[in-house]
């Protein structure tokens, strides 16, 4: 997500309520992932897998359905905000679409930002090699590898976005309607100095760094003992008749700043709708070379 421009809310004195003094939440933890394969009949004949049953076993079959297609396409839409009381927040949205190969792995993300002025840019995003590649509006393309985050902010990879996931799945709660299953993490009242070490938080706190920069240019002296994790949700949804490959993804998160009295509220939402198998190719525009 693109971050908003604050420093002009910042200038000005604003107050809001205290937020509550919570203490961290403890998700729920559940089993180890178990091995998801396939064991022979003594007649030679394979039996189905096992039904997966804890959400780490729910990631793993999620993730071996998605690399089974040569890619996919998503539906993205996002929003961003920094508001203080007394003041019209500021604030952006993005909407766009992801084509994702897997083999080899590529990413095209073309979408639109919109400011709360109503002003709109053009966004290209492309993944290509290892490396990757942005240009907003008018702007020269910048390029670079995945580890730097000016780059990384941009990217909207749910199938990455599903590997980095298994790493935490164990602290998901798992529920089932129908033929969707629901896998949900949930955190809040954590500082933010202790949220950078929690691999749940770990996308949360890299995507607010740049507006907390500019908070501190325009500033704002809180520091990240003193910043809180209002809350934070993240929710997977898979198909149980296809496989449990996913169908959506979704993270929102607001933390608290300190300022003047008040708080500095910033949110973001982010939603990924998975669109259908992409049998495409992803090809670097020449003009980003």
């Amino acid at each position: 997500m693109v971050a908003v421009s604050v420093a002009a809310a910042v200038a000005l004195s604003g107050c809001s309520s205290h937020a509550g003094k919570e203490k961290p939440t403890r998700p729920h933890e559940s089993a180890q992932s178990a091995t998801d394969g396939r064991t022979p009949h003594s007649d030679a004949k394979a039996r189905p897998a096992p039904q997966p049953r804890t959400a780490a076993q729910f990631v793993a079959r999620a993730r071996q359905g998605m690399r089974g297609e040569k890619g996919w396409t998503f539906a993205m839409r996002g929003s961003e905000s920094v508001a203080m009381r007394g003041q019209a927040p500021t604030a952006a949205t993005y909407s766009g679409t992801v084509h994702r190969t897997t083999a080899p792995m590529a990413l095209e993300q073309t979408g639109t930002i919109t400011s709360s002025k109503g002003e709109r840019e053009q966004e290209l995003v492309y993944v290509v090699g290892g490396t990757g590649y942005v240009k907003q509006g008018a702007g020269a393309w910048k390029k670079g590898p995945l580890s730097d985050t000016a780059i990384a902010d941009d990217v909207e990879d749910p199938v990455a976005e599903l590997d980095a996931f298994a790493a935490y799945a164990k602290s998901a709660e798992v529920s089932r309607t129908g033929g969707t299953v629901r896998l949900q993490v949930t955190a809040s009242g954590w500082q933010l100095s202790a949220a950078r070490t929690r691999p749940a938080l770990e996308r949360a706190v890299r995507e607010v760094e740049p507006t907390l920069d500019q908070l501190r240019k325009a500033g704002v002296t809180a520091t990240d003992g003193r910043i809180t994790l209002q809350s934070f949700t993240e929710t997977w949804d898979l198909d149980a008749a296809h496989g449990y490959r996913l169908t959506s993804h979704r993270y929102a998160f607001t933390f608290l700043v300190p300022f003047q009295g008040g708080d500095i509220t910033m949110s973001q939402e982010v939603r990924a709708d998975n669109r259908g198998v992409f049998t495409g190719a992803v090809a670097l525009p020449e003009g980003a070379r």
